[in-house]
């Protein structure tokens, strides 16, 4: 019996290598479980990966693409880390490949196992803001469906889809994941979000809320940037304001910003 409770490898034999660069590996694994045993383990040794909850003007970006194993799933943007390359990096890259959007920043979320028992993958969680559209980025070799949704038909989903209303939105274990820590970070950012039946002025008095408390629930304001886009983002006065704030969000004019924002934000409240 292994006294630390783990598992150890003895050695390991490779049955098949395919994918792109060969990186991905059919492995048989002689180990020692925790109790002592020898067992034959086999599993997929396979590059980690990315996904990308990117968020620009109230939309959330989703791509639909067919798979071999599962047929067409709706996700998020992402897909393996190329070796030698940093996960934020390979973030970037797959997003920029598949919905053309070049983001300012990517916020890690750590990451999950995508098949514990199974395969070796790990998926990099991040969250990206600051997008702006570029299709020169676009890889032509990918054949997939660009979508955009609402934070509410997201986050909302699976509730709706367990009371047999309708499908859920995202089908992808990472995807979700990735969702639920976003959300998280959101309900730590600032009051509810406006419901998207909300009209400008509703939304503006809980946006103002947010930025006249100066981020005390959050101390990124990268972060309470993701919140206000969500809030007012699919209003064109909030876009205005959004893109000031991104200009300027790691300047020497932050403060003087913020201060502004506020005032703006607080002026449509009140046109009613």
């Amino acid at each position: 019996m292994n006294s630390d409770g783990q598992w150890r490898k003895r050695h390991s034999r490779i049955l098949f290598a395919g994918g792109p660069h060969s990186r991905i590996r059919l492995t048989v694994d002689q180990a020692v479980r925790p109790d002592g045993v020898t067992v034959e383990y086999p599993h997929v040794a396979a590059p980690d990966s990315v996904r990308v909850l990117a968020i620009h003007r109230g939309q959330v970006a989703m791509v639909a693409q067919d798979h071999y194993l599962h047929g067409t799933i709706t996700d998020l943007p992402g897909g393996l880390i190329e070796e030698d390359e940093q996960p934020a990096d390979a973030a970037g890259r797959e997003l920029a490949e598949e919905t053309g959007l070049q983001a300012a920043w990517m916020y890690p979320l750590g990451a999950v196992a995508t098949a514990r028992a199974v395969s070796t993958e790990r998926s990099h969680l991040f969250l990206a803001h600051g997008c702006v559209p570029d299709d020169r980025a676009l890889d032509a070799g990918e054949s997939l469906q660009l979508q955009g949704r609402s934070w509410h038909d997201l986050v909302d989903g699976d509730a709706r889809a367990l009371q047999g209303a309708k499908l859920p939105a995202l089908a992808d274990a990472a995807s979700l994941a990735t969702l639920h820590r976003v959300d998280t970070l959101m309900r730590s950012s600032g009051d509810n979000l406006p419901s998207p039946d909300d009209d400008l002025p509703k939304a503006a008095w809980a946006a103002y809320t947010v930025v006249a408390a100066g981020g005390a629930h959050f101390a990124d304001d990268r972060v309470i940037l993701v919140w206000l886009d969500l809030a007012v983002g699919r209003f064109a006065e909030g876009q205005a304001l959004l893109a000031e704030l991104e200009a300027v969000y790691d300047g020497p004019d932050t403060e003087a910003a913020w201060a502004q924002a506020a005032h703006r934000l607080w002026f449509m409240a009140q046109q009613r």
